[in-house]
């Protein structure tokens, strides 16, 4: 076996090679030009850890292949399903992929568990800062609704559906109970992603404010994903 990323590795099957998509996950990407580079690597290393020597099992979801040709399975060594320890560790996202929905709930309370911790790609949260999308009107309000100033020079705000993000310039510093809007399309605001549409108004389409490491110190969850 050889590990491509943090979400896919190749294995070998009766003599041929395959490579697999691991379920219900979805890594940063190595070379990711929204600053999760090093982040990515990480992944790839702790699914590359987990791989080790000798068999797994692969566990066919409802649907055997995606448009690549890649087998969609889950991956596991005895009890230890790859996914899902990945996504306790926090180097990846839960992410379903439906119809393949088998052990996603496994895998969403891992992230839950990572994300309290600030484990992996989760840095900790940054007391009274909120983020809120509207998607139809294409912004990004950030809110500090603490008793501090926080210092937003070099973060980055990230769709992940597209993905596309845009970085804070130095000497963005957020004060208490102020707003910064960061905007697409035809919207104004204070900071405005290159690309002109960012946000998909029909798939989900969650949002991260990504810390100059690329650690996510904030992430506003798409409703449309739980629909």
């Amino acid at each position: 076996m050889r590990v491509i990323d943090g979400d896919t590795l190749v294995v070998t099957v009766d003599g041929v090679e395959h490579t697999v998509r691991l379920l219900g996950i979805d890594a940063p990407e190595l070379g990711d030009p929204g600053g999760q580079a090093a982040l990515a690597e990480q992944a790839t290393a702790a699914l590359a850890a987990l791989v080790g020597d000798g068999a797994v099992n692969l566990i066919m979801g409802d649907e055997p292949h995606d448009d690549g040709e890649r087998l969609l399975r889950h991956v596991a060594r005895g009890d230890l399903v790859f996914s899902v320890e990945l996504a306790r560790q926090g180097w990846v996202r839960a992410h379903e992929y439906a119809p393949n929905t088998l052990l996603f709930g496994a895998i969403a309370d891992a992230q839950r568990e990572a994300r309290a911790a600030a484990r992996g790609l989760w840095a900790p949260p940054v007391p009274g800062l909120a983020m809120v999308v509207d998607k139809v009107a294409e912004t990004v309000v950030i809110a500090n609704d603490g008793g501090a100033p926080v210092d937003l020079s070099g973060w980055r705000v990230a769709s992940l559906r597209g993905p596309q993000s845009v970085e804070l310039p130095a000497g963005t510093v957020l004060q208490p109970g102020t707003t910064l809007t960061v905007a697409s399309g035809s919207s104004q605001g204070d900071v405005a992603f290159a690309q002109r549409h960012v946000w998909h108004n029909e798939l989900p389409d969650s949002a991260e404010l990504r810390r100059p490491d690329g650690r996510v110190a904030l992430y506003w969850d798409d409703p449309a994903a739980s629909d």
